[in-house]
């Protein structure tokens, strides 16, 4: 049969929209479409990603709306975003890594003339106190810093760097000589949970100290690259520095600017240059996508689906509730119902991972903007879990390893499909084997463009098919193969002309 596209092309270009949706479309997953879609009016987000695992296979991965709202670039499964305190977890693997191979103590003691950070930068110490925190206390949250009391040092670089007669802003290590010289802590280390940006910060150079290694490539080199990730790196303060496929981060509507970090005179939008995120790295510099961040959290999730990176054992001492806080562990937040999950935030960024426990399910929820009251927080909480008691089946393959767009470059279920030419100009030919295909229903051929858009689809017949492609312009191309709601087979198309 000869199929004419032409027609469909109109819909296509005419009816994209903010709400245009990149990544494959999965029929039994459709409400969680709705779900995104619906927060990012709710909330006016530009732009934002959900991925999915279901016992260890990553099932859904979709982009919604606009990386960049004046170019209109779409987000996609493969772009990156800040990920904000998410950061914290990675630290967290680092150190428990660290741990496993018997290189960091839990319980030694951080600062003074015995302590792992023993530099000479670091021995002007104002609370004597100071010496008495631990890895484990950093870990969690109880190392003696309140930021409601004494402010929060990673929000304050410039002021830093005056201090310190350096330029701005300052370094990391440059924020621990400050405080350590100029702060007395505000409650006895261990005794209480008070969320510190600045003891991850501390943490970041624990690391660096105990593997010479600078923080971004031991967790490179120990944690990402083993997994398989690529994407994930630290990010840049400003625009000019954005990293390929990042997306752009909004503040609210009607936010105000703030002093730059550089110089303090000049106005700049919040999310480039009224904070540092450079220095940020420990707690909150990283950016990364969905899928890596999926990747991450399956090799820890102590599921038995894919391979861990850490031991049973290690993870089991990394999710363990502090005595200060039940509700959270080593980098990670944790409650009785054996979830696991961590929130970020920063102007322009809202990011959230979660492990449900019980049902096998992770999933990474990433936007580029947060609202004025931060009411959006509770909103990605609750919006995966809202969903799940609706979903009755999960499809069955896996889209990790995905191609330059996100996706598997194939999936086979129904072997017996052939497609060819690819790339293609003119013509493409759909061959089924019925006789291999017995235990299949009718087929539908879906057709989508690199948004994620349905451009096509159109009842296969069991021997081939051809399909006209001329009017098509040149770009990347899925083409699914559909029975029974289940994609059986898929493939990316390349139509070069």
């Amino acid at each position: 049969m000869k199929i004419k596209l032409l027609p469909f092309l109109f819909f296509v270009f005419w009816g994209y929209s903010t709400s245009a949706q990149t990544g494959i479309y999965m029929p039994e997953l459709a409400q969680f479409d709705d779900a995104m879609n619906n927060l990012m009016s709710t909330y006016n987000v530009p732009g934002g990603q959900l991925a999915i695992t279901y016992q260890g296979r990553l099932v859904y991965n979709r982009g919604f709306g606009f990386a960049n709202t004046t170019t209109q670039d779409s987000v996609y499964p493969h772009s990156i975003f800040r990920i904000a305190s998410v950061s914290k977890t990675i630290t967290g693997i680092a150190c428990m890594k660290l741990f496993e191979q018997g290189k960091l103590n839990l319980n030694a003691k951080v600062f003074g003339a015995e302590g792992i950070l023993n530099d000479a930068q670091y021995q002007n110490i104002l609370d004597p106190r100071v010496n008495d925190i631990t890895v484990r206390m950093l870990l969690h949250h109880s190392g003696g810093w309140n930021r409601d009391i004494s402010g929060d040092p990673m929000f304050n670089a410039y002021n830093i760097a005056t201090a310190m007669g350096v330029a701005a802003p300052p370094s990391a290590g440059k924020v621990i000589e400050y405080v350590l010289m100029n702060k007395m802590l505000d409650f006895t280390p261990g005794s209480q949970y008070q969320y510190s940006n600045f003891g991850y910060n501390v943490l970041g150079r624990v690391i660096e100290k105990i593997t010479g290694k600078s923080y971004e490539d031991y967790v490179r080199t120990a944690i990402l690259e083993p997994l398989g990730i690529s994407k994930t790196k630290l990010g840049y303060n400003l625009l000019t520095n954005q990293l390929p496929d990042e997306v752009n981060y909004y503040d609210y509507a009607g936010a105000p600017k703030t002093h730059s970090v550089y110089d303090n005179s000049t106005m700049v939008p919040w999310p480039y240059g009224g904070f540092n995120l450079e220095f940020m790295d420990a707690h909150g510099g990283y950016v990364s996508s969905g899928e890596d961040l999926m990747k991450l959290l399956c090799a820890i999730d102590r599921f038995d689906t894919r391979p861990d990176i850490l031991t049973k054992a290690t993870i089991d001492t990394m999710t363990k509730p502090s005595t200060v806080n039940a509700n959270y562990a080593s980098g990670i937040a944790v409650n009785q119902y054996n979830n696991w999950w961590h929130m970020g935030s920063l102007p322009g960024t809202t990011a959230e991972i979660v492990r449900n426990g019980n049902g096998q399910i992770n999933w990474a929820i990433l936007l580029n903007t947060r609202d004025q009251a931060m009411n959006i927080n509770q909103a990605v909480d609750n919006l995966v879990w809202n969903v799940l008691p609706s979903i009755n089946n999960w499809p069955d393959f896996d889209l990790f390893s995905g191609s330059s767009i996100g996706i598997d470059e194939k999936i086979t279920v129904a072997p017996a499909i052939k497609i060819y030419p690819n790339p293609a100009s003119e013509n493409l030919v759909v061959s089924v084997n019925s006789g291999n295909l017995k235990s299949f229903k009718s087929f539908m051929l879906k057709l989508f463009n690199s948004l994620g858009q349905e451009i096509f689809n159109q009842q296969l017949t069991l021997t081939t098919n051809t399909l006209d492609i001329s009017q098509l312009p040149d770009g990347i191309y899925i083409l699914q193969a559909v029975s029974d709601n289940q994609v059986v087979y898929q493939e990316k198309l390349m139509i070069k002309k």
